[in-house]
Protein backbone atom coordinates (compact mmCIF):
# COMPACT_ATOMS: atom_id res chain seq x y z
CA UNK A 1 0.00 0.00 0.00
CA UNK A 2 2.88 2.40 0.76
CA UNK A 3 4.25 1.79 -2.71
CA UNK A 4 0.92 2.83 -4.22
CA UNK A 5 0.90 6.04 -2.18
CA UNK A 6 4.40 6.88 -3.35
CA UNK A 7 3.38 6.47 -6.95
CA UNK A 8 0.34 8.64 -6.36
CA UNK A 9 2.34 11.46 -4.76
CA UNK A 10 5.13 11.21 -7.31
CA UNK A 11 2.97 11.09 -10.40
CA UNK A 12 0.10 13.46 -9.66
CA UNK A 13 0.37 17.03 -10.94
CA UNK A 14 1.79 19.20 -8.20
CA UNK A 15 -1.20 21.55 -8.18
CA UNK A 16 -3.42 18.59 -7.18
CA UNK A 17 -1.16 17.72 -4.25
CA UNK A 18 -0.53 21.12 -2.65
CA UNK A 19 -2.39 22.03 0.52
CA UNK A 20 -3.93 25.49 0.67
CA UNK A 21 -1.19 26.64 3.04
CA UNK A 22 1.59 25.28 0.81
CA UNK A 23 -0.01 26.98 -2.19
CA UNK A 24 -0.10 30.23 -0.21
CA UNK A 25 3.59 29.85 0.73
CA UNK A 26 4.46 29.43 -2.96
CA UNK A 27 2.40 32.51 -3.85
CA UNK A 28 4.18 34.51 -1.14
CA UNK A 29 7.55 33.26 -2.45
CA UNK A 30 6.67 34.47 -5.93
CA UNK A 31 5.61 37.85 -4.53
CA UNK A 32 8.90 38.10 -2.64
CA UNK A 33 10.91 37.34 -5.78
CA UNK A 34 9.03 40.02 -7.73
CA UNK A 35 9.44 42.53 -4.90
CA UNK A 36 13.21 41.96 -5.02
CA UNK A 37 13.23 42.36 -8.79
CA UNK A 38 14.11 38.72 -9.45
CA UNK A 39 12.66 36.79 -12.35
CA UNK A 40 13.44 33.42 -10.73
CA UNK A 41 11.94 32.12 -7.47
CA UNK A 42 14.56 30.45 -5.28
CA UNK A 43 14.71 28.76 -1.92
CA UNK A 44 15.39 32.11 -0.26
CA UNK A 45 12.05 33.37 -1.53
CA UNK A 46 10.30 30.17 -0.47
CA UNK A 47 11.73 30.47 3.02
CA UNK A 48 10.42 34.03 3.22
CA UNK A 49 7.04 32.77 2.01
CA UNK A 50 6.96 30.11 4.72
CA UNK A 51 7.98 32.63 7.37
CA UNK A 52 5.31 35.10 6.24
CA UNK A 53 2.66 32.44 6.75
CA UNK A 54 3.51 32.49 10.45
CA UNK A 55 1.69 29.17 10.85
CA UNK A 56 1.75 25.60 9.66
CA UNK A 57 3.86 22.53 10.25
CA UNK A 58 7.01 24.03 8.70
CA UNK A 59 6.90 27.11 10.94
CA UNK A 60 6.13 25.05 14.05
CA UNK A 61 8.98 22.68 13.16
CA UNK A 62 11.51 25.45 12.67
CA UNK A 63 10.41 27.27 15.81
CA UNK A 64 10.65 24.09 17.87
CA UNK A 65 14.18 23.55 16.53
CA UNK A 66 15.17 27.06 17.59
CA UNK A 67 15.44 28.54 14.08
CA UNK A 68 14.81 32.28 14.02
CA UNK A 69 12.77 33.08 10.93
CA UNK A 70 13.12 36.86 11.32
CA UNK A 71 16.30 36.99 9.22
CA UNK A 72 14.98 34.96 6.31
CA UNK A 73 16.00 37.53 3.71
CA UNK A 74 19.69 36.96 4.48
CA UNK A 75 19.81 33.21 3.82
CA UNK A 76 21.61 31.60 0.89
CA UNK A 77 19.33 28.95 -0.58
CA UNK A 78 19.77 29.37 -4.31
CA UNK A 79 18.03 26.27 -5.64
CA UNK A 80 15.19 26.96 -8.06
CA UNK A 81 11.56 26.45 -7.16
CA UNK A 82 10.96 23.58 -9.58
CA UNK A 83 13.84 21.62 -8.01
CA UNK A 84 12.58 22.36 -4.50
CA UNK A 85 9.00 21.35 -5.25
CA UNK A 86 10.21 18.10 -6.79
CA UNK A 87 12.19 17.38 -3.62
CA UNK A 88 9.13 18.29 -1.55
CA UNK A 89 7.04 15.85 -3.58
CA UNK A 90 9.60 13.10 -2.94
CA UNK A 91 9.61 13.90 0.78
CA UNK A 92 5.81 13.62 0.85
CA UNK A 93 5.95 10.28 -0.93
CA UNK A 94 8.70 9.05 1.39
CA UNK A 95 6.53 9.86 4.39
CA UNK A 96 3.56 8.12 2.80
CA UNK A 97 1.58 11.34 2.37
CA UNK A 98 -0.76 11.99 -0.53
CA UNK A 99 -0.36 15.75 -0.29
CA UNK A 100 2.45 18.31 -0.32
CA UNK A 101 2.31 20.64 2.67
CA UNK A 102 4.56 23.29 4.13
CA UNK A 103 6.48 20.60 5.97
CA UNK A 104 7.42 18.94 2.69
CA UNK A 105 8.44 22.29 1.20
CA UNK A 106 10.70 22.82 4.22
CA UNK A 107 12.27 19.39 3.81
CA UNK A 108 12.80 20.10 0.12
CA UNK A 109 14.63 23.28 1.08
CA UNK A 110 16.86 21.35 3.44
CA UNK A 111 17.91 18.95 0.69
CA UNK A 112 19.68 21.76 -1.07
CA UNK A 113 21.59 24.58 0.62
CA UNK A 114 19.08 24.92 3.43
CA UNK A 115 20.86 22.69 5.92
CA UNK A 116 23.76 25.12 6.11
CA UNK A 117 21.63 28.26 5.81
CA UNK A 118 19.26 27.22 8.60
CA UNK A 119 21.75 25.27 10.74
CA UNK A 120 19.32 22.35 10.87
CA UNK A 121 20.00 18.88 9.55
CA UNK A 122 17.60 17.23 7.13
CA UNK A 123 17.05 14.16 9.31
CA UNK A 124 16.64 16.32 12.41
CA UNK A 125 13.95 18.37 10.64
CA UNK A 126 12.27 15.26 9.24
CA UNK A 127 12.09 13.73 12.73
CA UNK A 128 10.68 16.97 14.12
CA UNK A 129 8.08 17.20 11.32
CA UNK A 130 6.86 13.73 12.27
CA UNK A 131 6.64 14.77 15.93
CA UNK A 132 4.68 17.91 15.01
CA UNK A 133 2.30 15.93 12.82
CA UNK A 134 1.70 13.48 15.65
CA UNK A 135 1.23 16.26 18.20
CA UNK A 136 4.44 15.36 20.06
CA UNK A 137 6.32 18.65 19.52
CA UNK A 138 7.08 21.03 22.36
Amino acid sequence: MLRKRRKTALHQPLEHLLTARARRALDLAEQEARAQGHDRVTGDHLLVGLARLDEGVAVITLNSLGVDLSGTRTRAISAGLSRLTELARREAAGLGHRYVGTEHLLLGLLHEDGTEALSVGLQQARDQVIKVLHGDAL
